[in-house]
């Protein structure tokens, strides 16, 4: 069943994402990875700036790399 998240929810998850990878190691290609090496604030604040468009992206990125890791 597929989950409908509004964009706050998505912001929020965006933002766990920018905090650290949930696999423990981002892969290179991950499109957090370089956000996670700025400041935590200001990572925060990118999160909060971007469209949805963006956030779905990084999520739609984490929920195919979370699959195939899993594996």
């Amino acid at each position: 069943m597929k989950q409908i998240l509004d964009i706050e929810d998505k912001r929020i998850w965006v933002q766990g994402l920018l905090i650290e990878c949930p696999m423990g190691v981002a892969l290179d290609k991950c499109p957090a990875r370089s956000l996670r090496e700025i400041p935590l604030k200001q990572r925060l604040r990118v999160a909060a700036g971007m469209d949805e468009a963006q956030l779905d992206e990084i999520i739609g990125y984490h929920r195919a790399c979370l699959a195939e890791r899993e594996r």
